[in-house]
This record gives structure tokens, C-alpha cells and sequence, in this order.
């Protein structure tokens, strides 16, 4: 079977055929993923036909992965592959009752004893000693009694009780400490790690295997959880009067030099402490960070139910390549006037369009909407070009790069165009995309990663955008990523003034990874804007192959300048 390939090959080969094997055996998770049996079918057939195998086995890793993360016997198996390093008294613990139930008060209290094996002594903070008064763990502890348990006291306790260790990890409400070995990191650096679930009999499920420090992603999510800081970081100054955890986490990340993730699960939530309402720290991070026009928007009946907003405003100029498909143009060009009022153009890049009723449309919608521009763009279909050829053209300071097979969704697609320019105005920002998805309501482009063999894809493409309990990040939430999809790219004038416009090199397909990419190799960061939502008939106008020749550039680009993607954790392509 492996007669003529090279090894590279044969280890793909491998790889799928052992995909087929998981995703065999964990058929019903990966139905879950997509939401049936039924719409798993649709789904597959639907990409196998936009994308071919490629995409179906893309998205049958992610899907396995779902349904390893439902089976507990998975995690297991996991585990006993990756023990975890022994702990070490140079790290204080400092837990507190905050967020524990009352009634499951004592099953938390035994757990924690049982961590005091790996971890010496933990400190547990109450408001009431006599609350432990009749409990038979609670010589296991360093008790402290505080006027009120907040984030506040964690660190202010750290402080003075962590005389002689050179690091606290500091426990989100309702974990238990894992056995902790700090790394290597600078004084000022704030580590955090994974997280899996605990039951009251120590066993272990669902692990949360984190992304590289993604700023975007703490906006909206204490995802960081509990905190690993060096004590000259802690000592540094008097906490400020932070009540919840996703505050205390703003404020550390402002004290550090940088935020490290380490590939390594640092507690086990016991208890769900999720909050409803934004951290009381947040209006003050976002105007310490951004700015004195950064706000908080409340989003009822969304996760989260808020966003943040920059302040920024521009003309946008959203650059759509075309040849005929006048149908298919018209419903994307007539969704980009109806759900957007604000200061932005249109500008159609027509590559040798040949159908009299394309040019017919042309006239009418030049006609109709004083905004656009029609731009002959002749030649051989180079996607790089075309859309460079309408930056060339473009007058405003951000770029909408739009695909002619998108239109907005009724949901999430009100100023969508300010909404993109206000994230990629932004000074520290690269590029921005937003959720797509197909027709039937399944997710199209939620992010791009970077996995095996520098191939790229997109992360819960076929899932539905509900999807909960999943091991990667939700994709309800925003975050960083190494790239998003030139389907809908925002890009600010600026951003490109500083690393240059698409490469012509590629002709259909990997200029929009390979410029986010160079993206961050300029120190900025990509965004995915989940709040922000199109429908993607993806590749309606033309093949479903990529070139080879562009598929080869882009694997040689990203094994020199990006070898691994920072916010996919290197255990998910194992673990998946």
C-alpha cells in the first residue's frame, strides 16, 4: 500500500486511516457534533461536495475529538499517556470556599485534602472558621479567616503568607490544585494551564485544553482560570478591591510582563462558577488598554451576554473579485447596502465577467447604489491580484475582502462593516473574520488552525454554533487565531501599510493564511468575531481543488514562519 509514496505521505495515509478508525468509534459523539445522525450526513456530503475529502476529513478530527471529549474512558486512556510531573512546595495554594455550594461543602473540603498529597499545606481562606469547626479535613489546611472571600483576598493573602515559595497558584472558585511544577518564566510573568472536571470521587472528565494567551478571548471569558504568579509579581503592589476572578485575571495581565500558557492541566473545577454579568474590572482594562472610547455593549440573549467595542471609526471599502454569477453577486452585493449604513463603498473587480446579463446588473447596480464601483480586472483569475488590484483603487482606511458566494445572515449582521473596521482599526490587530456558516446552519469558518504537516483548516467546520462541552474554545466566544479565511477578511490600511498586500504567488487559494501569518510575525493579532455572522455557499464559483502549487507554498511559508499554530494546543491533534 505504501509502495511509491514518500514517507511524509505514508504518515499521512496513516494518520487518516486512523481517523476513520476514531471516528468509527466514537460514531455517536460525532454525531452529536453535528447535531443527528441526520444532519452528520448532510453535513458530510455537503462538504465533500464544496471541498472534497480533504474537508471531510479535516472535519471528521475535530468531530472525533468531540466525541473523545464526551467519553470518559477516553480521557482516561489519555491520562495514564501523560502523568502529570510531581508538584512541588516552592508554589503556595491558595483556595477559598467562594462559589462552593454548601451542601457539596464537604465533598469539596475532602478533595482538597486529598490535593495536599501533591501540594503542601494548601491555604484555605473561610469568613467563618466555626463553618469548619465539625469538619474532619480541616487540619489538612492552613485556615485563614477573612472579612469576605473575593478575588482581592487571594492575592492579598499570597502576599503575606508566601514567605519562602517563588510562586501561588491561585484557585478559581470550586477547583482543586493538580500536582504543580512552575516553569521557567521571568518574574513578571503570569502562568496559567488546563483544566478538566472532578467528581466527589476523584474521577477525572471533560479536559479544556487551552489556547496560547488570547487577550480577545479574555474579553469576554475568564477562560485563564486559576493563577499561577510569581511572588515579586504578587508583591509588587496592594490588590486593588477586586470581588470576582475574571477581574482579578484583567488586573494580574496588566502587572505582567506577558501571560504563559502551559500545555498542562493546573486544577480540576469541581463546581460551575460561571458568571452571567461582565467582571467588575472590565470597564477599567478596556480604557487602561484601548483607550477612553472603548465601552461595554450589553447582548442580551447572547454568549456572553456582552461585547466590547473600540470606539473607532472609518470609511470601509469592501473589495468583491467576480466573473458573471450575477444571481449569486446580486444577493451578496444587495445584503452589504441592506444591513449597513454607515461610511463604506463598494468596489466589484470584474476578471473578464462575459454573460450579457453580469454586464446588464453592472449598469443597473452602478445606477442604483452610487457607492459602487465596477473595476475591470482582465486576466487569469489570481485572487491576491484581483483583490490588491482593489486596494489600489480602494479609498477607505479598512478593507472588507468579500467573497461573491457570502451574504449576511438575518442574525448578527446589523453594521457588520463598522462593527469589523472597529476590531481592525484596532493598533495592535491584523486581520479580522467573523462566523460563517452554510446554508443549512452549520459552521462554515469559525477560525483557521494550523495542525499536522503545516496544513491548515477550519476549526468546527460542520458543527452547529450552539455547541457546548467541546474541547476546543467555543465558538460563540471571541479569540485570537492564527488565521481567518479571505471569504470575509477585514484589514486596516494601516495593518497593510506595515506588511504589505497579498502575494501573487498564490493564484486561488493561501494568500489570506499566509498574510495573516505575516501578520503576526509583525506582532499583531488576528481576530475572530463571532458576534459578526455571513452565509458562505462556499465555492460556488469555481473548483473545490486548491491548486497544488499553492497548497505546497503555503506548507513551505508555514513550517518557516509559523511551525506551530500559538492558539491550537498541541495536545488537541494527539488527543483528536
Amino acid at each position: 500500500m505504501s509502495l511509491g509514496r514518500t514517507a511524509p505521505e505514508r504518515a499521512r495515509l496513516w494518520r487518516r486511516l486512523r481517523r476513520v478508525a476514531d471516528l468509527l468509534a466514537n460514531l455517536r459523539g460525532v454525531a452529536l457534533f453535528a447535531g443527528g445522525y441526520w444532519p452528520m450526513a448532510r453535513v458530510i456530503a455537503l462538504m465533500y461536495r464544496a471541498r472534497g475529502l480533504g474537508a471531510v476529513a479535516g472535519w471528521a478530527a475535530s468531530a472525533v475529538a468531540h466525541g473523545k471529549h464526551l467519553r470518559a474512558a477516553s480521557y482516561r486512556r489519555w491520562l495514564r499517556r501523560n502523568p502529570p510531573a510531581p508538584g512541588t512546595d516552592a508554589v503556595l495554594i491558595v483556595a477559598s470556599t467562594l462559589g462552593v455550594c454548601a451542601n457539596r461543602l464537604p465533598e469539596y473540603l475532602a478533595l482538597l485534602r486529598n490535593s495536599a498529597l501533591a501540594n503542601p499545606a494548601p491555604i484555605l481562606l473561610v469568613t467563618d472558621r466555626e463553618d469548619l469547626a465539625e469538619d474532619a479535613h480541616a487540619d489538612s489546611f492552613q485556615i485563614v479567616n477573612v472579612p469576605t472571600l473575593s478575588a482581592a483576598t487571594l492575592w492579598d493573602t499570597a502576599r503575606r503568607h508566601g514567605t519562602g515559595r517563588d510562586f501561588a497558584l491561585l484557585l478559581h472558585p470550586g477547583t482543586i490544585p493538580a500536582p504543580v511544577a512552575p516553569p521557567p518564566v521571568s518574574a513578571k510573568t503570569l502562568v496559567y494551564g488546563d483544566e478538566d472536571r472532578i467528581d466527589a470521587a476523584g474521577n477525572r472528565h471533560r479536559p479544556s485544553f487551552k489556547p496560547g494567551f488570547s487577550p480577545d478571548l479574555l474579553l469576554a471569558s475568564d477562560y485563564l482560570g486559576s493563577l499561577l504568579a510569581p511572588m515579586p509579581l504578587l508583591r509588587a503592589g496592594a490588590p486593588p478591591p477586586l470581588a470576582d476572578h475574571h477581574s482579578l485575571a484583567l488586573r494580574l495581565v496588566e502587572e505582567a510582563d506577558e501571560a504563559h500558557h502551559i500545555p498542562t492541566v493546573l486544577a480540576h473545577r469541581f463546581c460551575a462558577t460561571g458568571a452571567a454579568a461582565p467582571p467588575a474590572y472590565l470597564p477599567t482594562f478596556l480604557s487602561n488598554q484601548f483607550g477612553a472610547n472603548a465601552r461595554l455593549q450589553p447582548m442580551a440573549g447572547k454568549r456572553p451576554p456582552w461585547r466590547c467595542t473600540f470606539g473607532n471609526r472609518a470609511r470601509v471599502s469592501v473589495i468583491i473579485p467576480t466573473r458573471d454569477r450575477a444571481a449569486l453577486l446580486a444577493r451578496c452585493v444587495e445584503g452589504v447596502f441592506a444591513s449597513n449604513s454607515g461610511d463604506f463603498e463598494v468596489i466589484v473587480l470584474d476578471n473578464d465577467s462575459r454573460e450579457a446579463s453580469t454586464h446588464a446588473w453592472f449598469a443597473q447596480a452602478e445606477a442604483r447604489w452610487q457607492r459602487l464601483r465596477v473595476l475591470p480586472a482582465p486576466g487569469e483569475f489570481n485572487w491576491s491580484r484581483l483583490n490588491n488590484l482593489g486596494i489600489a483603487h480602494a479609498r477607505g482606511d479598512v478593507f472588507v475582502f468579500l467573497n461573491n458566494d457570502t451574504e449576511p445572515h438575518s442574525d448578527g449582521c446589523e453594521e457588520w462593516l463598522a462593527r469589523l473596521a472597529d476590531v481592525a482599526l484596532r493598533p495592535d490587530v491584523g486581520a479580522v473574520g467573523p462566523l460563517l456558516l452554510y446554508a443549512g446552519g452549520h459552521i462554515q469558518h469559525a477560525g483557521v488552525v494550523v495542525g499536522d504537516d503545516n496544513s491548515t483548516d477550519h476549526v468546527l467546520r460542520g458543527s452547529l454554533p450552539q455547541i457546548e462541552r467541546h474541547v476546543f474554545v467555543s465558538p460563540l466566544l471571541p479569540r485570537n487565531v492564527a488565521a481567518v479565511t479571505g471569504a470575509c477578511m477585514a484589514i486596516s490600511r494601516r495593518a497593510l501599510d506595515a506588511i504589505g498586500n497579498f502575494d501573487e504567488h498564490y493564484t486561488v487559494a493561501g494568500s489570506d493564511v499566509e498574510i495573516c501569518v505575516r501578520a503576526l510575525t509583525h506582532g499583531l493579532r488576528n481576530v475572530y468575531l463571532p458576534d459578526v455572522v455571513l452565509l458562505h455557499l462556499e465555492s460556488r464559483t469555481r473548483g473545490r481543488r486548491d491548486p497544488a502549487a499553492d497548497v505546497a507554498r503555503l506548507r513551505t511559508s508555514l513550517a518557516t514562519h509559523l511551525p506551530r499554530d500559538p492558539y491550537h494546543h498541541p495536545q488537541l491533534s494527539g488527543y483528536a
